[in-house]
């Protein structure tokens, strides 16, 4: 129930958006899949939402706000966001992560891109002591409103009472579409 009432936000939040630029990105591997949306809601403020299904590990769907500037050939964001795990086979924890988000634009259509997030134990439910989201990635604008991008992705839950689970850890490719 709470999985079809992110995904109904997310399609709810996409149609509300106004002036602002908006984007939609998918990335894949060989066992996780990601479709995310993000739009301005006024200049220097962005929303983020995010569904990942690994086949492995379960559905893992995160919200985000994060106040955002662009200096010259630099993007710096700073922000939170909420993240829910629906997992296969072990407990249910959601985390309250703080983080950001870099970006520099390396030659005329070339960006390396990098985030990171984070929640101690204060910011998670009772049955985790930390979750991380780090994420590196390089994309080619093909053009000025599709762009690809290969990147590398880790995303762990540390349990206090289970083993931890690394969601994805790895490589992916992926394509973004601006709006």
């Amino acid at each position: 129930m709470l999985k079809n009432n992110f995904l109904a936000s997310l399609i709810i939040a996409g149609s509300c958006s106004s002036a602002y630029a908006s984007s939609l990105h998918v990335d894949l591997n060989d066992d996780v899949v990601e479709v995310g949306f993000e739009t301005a809601v006024t200049a220097g403020a962005e929303f983020s939402a995010n569904y990942l299904y690994s086949r492995p590990e379960g559905d893992l769907a995160d919200i985000g706000i994060k106040a955002s500037h662009r200096q010259d050939i630099h993007s710096f964001s700073i922000g939170a966001k909420f993240s829910k795990l629906w997992a296969n086979h072990r407990g249910n924890p959601h985390a309250f992560a703080i983080g950001g988000d870099y970006s520099i634009d390396l030659a005329n259509k070339l960006t390396l891109s990098a985030s990171g997030y984070y929640a101690p134990s204060v910011l998670t439910s009772s049955q985790l002591s930390r979750y991380y989201d780090v994420d590196a990635k390089l994309g080619y604008a093909i053009m000025p409103q599709a762009s690809l991008h290969i990147g590398y992705r880790a995303i762990q839950f540390r349990y206090k009472e289970q083993a931890n689970l690394d969601f994805t850890k790895g490589l992916y490719i992926g394509a973004a579409f601006n709006f």
